[in-house]
């Protein structure tokens, strides 16, 4: 089928190839930055740098070539290894980093490509891995016999944002390893799972909780080469695992409700679906019965998924049970590596994200009189700090190690952590109450004609937040399918069901203003919403 597999003993001979090649060129303890698409190649240039005494910056391939020469400058990079789609890429840094001292390419699977003209400075990936190997058996033993020290910083992160504002986020070895193996303890893997990798690798959730941690019991990770691929590589490799963010976790939902509307047996689903909650009251369940084309159209095998970097809907989560999909629901940030807690599929609490991991512990600082206050947290997984803003990483962190995560929230008496919204999103209105968009934003995604959609207090001509207004992307599929095919007829229908979802809300929740947008909003590679391009 055109894929190439390679096993764990394969990878880690590679690795100590490669890293012995980077001992040979002097990296060992460097900064390397990587950009590509998910390979083991990208694994094998993220492991040598770490465990060689080195700091890995991963880059989102979606920056622009300025955008990467800025990061590369601001991380003070020795190397960049990079995949021949950013070729022309890795030209510009060499014609204007003359700090970057190596550029390394990997090659596309699949592709017929012509190897990179090799000098002292540009490399290819397979031929130091052949050099390295002979290397290390001619005895250079600098990469196998180093000893890792886990408080050495080990990855660079820059956070989303614009480029002036994107933070470098410094992890320890440490961290990364603590959250790895937290990840293993909860998350329920094993040597049999098969996991799809979707997102994208440089975000630290894909390569802490969907990579390393499913590699630490020897699962099986295969890669999805492109997202306009995802629907045949459910159906080539079969997953029964997947590690997700809420956008695409919604997506896939929708997506059911969309098929089963255009084939004409929405209302059969439906009745499917409250049939099998009631046998589930019973210690009874029909899913493999009632749902076998829902889950077929995920290759067939599809029975967990680890969703996190945003909350995600109670309903979304209990209907997917009911198809016989489990989803633990998880919470984290990039400065905790980024595991903070997770609600396990053998433990779990509506609407929760879980308690913490093991060696994390979390309270609730300046909660008001529902207990609802700034999450905080302390831990393996807390970042070291800011690359050179000791005063951000003070606003943050203190001196004990208490890190304030920017989310608002409570925890229960059973230790489980509730999340309500982003601290710097709250809408506070003109009667003094505090909105969390995020709460109301899950309302509005439940409603079918939805695609997405984003709450924000626009300010009146008095100065003042005195409604919420509602940013809609409609679902235009799913209006096709029942018959809406005008614009304003569109309009109509979801000003309609917003009017009927603001008489179960309090007033002050309530949409008073409906914006409609042609165009899905912006997002960030790992499918969030930049909420600070809404304007």
């Amino acid at each position: 089928n055109g894929c190439v597999s390679i096993s764990f003993s394969r990878l880690l001979e590679k690795c100590n190839a490669f890293g012995t090649a980077m001992a040979e060129l002097g990296l060992m303890g460097k900064t390397v930055a990587v950009v590509g698409e998910t390979s083991p190649e990208y694994i094998v240039s993220y492991f040598c740098t770490v465990m060689g005494g080195g700091r890995i910056v991963p880059l989102d391939k979606e920056l622009s070539d300025e955008e990467t020469i800025h990061f590369l400058k601001r991380a003070d990079a020795s190397a960049l290894v990079y995949s021949s789609t950013f070729t022309d890429r890795a030209k510009r840094v060499e014609e204007q980093l003359s700090e970057v001292k190596h550029l390394i390419r990997t090659t596309v699977p699949g592709k017929d490509e012509v190897p990179v003209q090799e000098d002292e400075k540009n490399h290819n990936f397979d031929d130091l891995v052949l050099e390295g190997a002979l290397a290390l058996r001619k005895g250079n033993r600098a990469f196998v016999s180093h000893v890792p020290n886990m408080n050495t910083e080990a990855a660079l992160l820059f956070t989303s944002g614009t480029t002036g504002t994107a933070k470098g986020v410094v992890l320890t070895l440490g961290n990364l390893i603590a959250a790895v193996n937290a990840s293993a303890q909860v998350a329920d893997f094993c040597p049999e799972d098969r996991l799809l990798s979707v997102l994208p690798i440089h975000h630290t959730y894909e390569m802490t909780c969907g990579i390393m941690g499913a590699m630490v019991y020897g699962t099986t990770i295969c890669i999805n080469d492109s997202l306009k691929h995802l629907l045949k590589n459910f159906q080539l490799f079969k997953p029964n695992s997947l590690a997700l963010v809420p956008l695409f976790v919604n997506t896939m939902y929708k997506k059911i409700w969309e098929t089963a509307a255009k084939n004409g047996q929405e209302n059969i689903l439906r009745l499917a679906v409250t049939l099998n909650k009631g046998l589930r009251k019973i210690r009874l369940d029909a899913n493999k019965l009632l749902f076998k084309q829902v889950v077929d159209a995920f290759g067939g095998k599809l029975e967990k998924i680890i969703c996190g970097g945003a909350a995600l809907s109670p309903k979304i989560i209990e209907d997917f049970e009911v198809f016989g999909i489990k989803i633990g629901q998880g919470y984290g940030i990039t400065e905790c590596a980024p595991l903070i807690s997770l609600n396990p599929f053998y433990s779990k609490k509506r609407a929760s994200v879980g308690r913490p991991v093991p060696g994390m512990e979390a309270y609730i600082d300046s909660p008001d009189a529902s207990g609802i206050g700034e999450i905080t947290v302390r831990g393996p997984n807390v970042m070291k700090g800011y690359l050179h803003d000791p005063l951000a990483t003070a606003a943050v962190k203190t001196f004990d190690g208490w890190f304030f995560t920017g989310d608002l929230g409570y925890i229960d008496d059973e230790g489980y952590i509730f999340i309500t919204g982003r601290k710097k999103n709250v809408i506070v209105l003109n009667n003094g109450k505090n909105v969390f968009p995020e709460e109301i934003e899950d309302h509005l995604d439940r409603i079918d004609l939805i695609a997405e959609s984003v709450v924000v207090g626009r300010v009146d001509a008095n100065g003042e937040v005195s409604g919420l207004t509602a940013i809609i992307f409609p679902h235009f599929e799913y209006a096709a399918s029942k018959g809406i095919t005008e614009y304003n007829a569109l309009a109509a229908a979801v000003k309609k069901e917003i009017f009927d979802l603001n008489k179960k809300l309090p007033s002050y929740k309530q949409i008073r203003n409906v914006e409609l947008r042609k165009t899905e909003f912006e997002k960030t590679t790992s499918r969030k919403i930049k909420r600070y391009k809404i304007h």
